[in-house]
Order: C-alpha cells, then structure tokens, then sequence
C-alpha cells in the first residue's frame, strides 16, 4: 500500500509557488507545507526524449521510496529532474536526495 498520494495539476502549482527550493546535482525538491503528505515527479523535456525522461521519473521515484517512511507527513514535495540525471545511477540520484533531504529537515 502506498503511504504517498500523486499530485493534481492545483496541487502542483500551490506547491510550485508556497515552497522552498533545494538544489542537488541532478535534481531539484521543491518542499511545501499545506497539501498533506504528497508528491510529484516533472522531468522535462529538457532531460531528452521520452525514454530518458521516464528513466529519469523511475530514478527519482526509486530514491523517494527509499526515505518516504522517515519523512514528516504534514509536507509535500515536487522532485523536477535536471539535465545530469540521464547519466546518473541510483545510488546517485539517491545521495542527491539524501543531502537536500537533510538540508530541508534542519530549516
């Protein structure tokens, strides 16, 4: 059973514009308190074509799943994928999460 909701086109924009944005090598959180324990997955065309930008959801979907159980549940994320993330492996996007993830517990 999944603890963690997808997000609606509304939710994505009030997230978008009422958060705090942390900066990783290959991704970027966006993380916002008001919508109850959600999150969200963008990866744009600017990552590459329709391949490499599915691999690139299946990688930060992977990294998220494996701290979802020790994030706060009165948050929600927007986790965008940058350029770097085709060339990257899990562990990777994994570290990268971990850092900003710290980073947005201490604020």
């Amino acid at each position: 059973m999944k603890l963690w909701e997808g997000l609606r086109e509304k939710e994505f924009k009030y997230v978008l514009a009422h958060s705090r944005k942390y900066f990783g090598h290959f991704i970027v959180v966006f993380v916002s308190e008001g919508v109850h324990r959600k999150v969200g997955f963008i990866a744009s065309k600017k990552v590459g074509k329709a391949v490499e930008r599915n691999r690139a959801k299946r990688l930060m979907r992977e990294a998220f799943l494996k701290f979802e159980s020790s994030l706060p549940d009165d948050k929600s994320y927007v986790i965008i994928a940058k350029k770097g993330i085709v060339k990257a492996k899990v562990w990777d996007v994994l570290e990268d999460l971990k850092n900003i993830l710290s980073r947005s517990v201490r604020k």
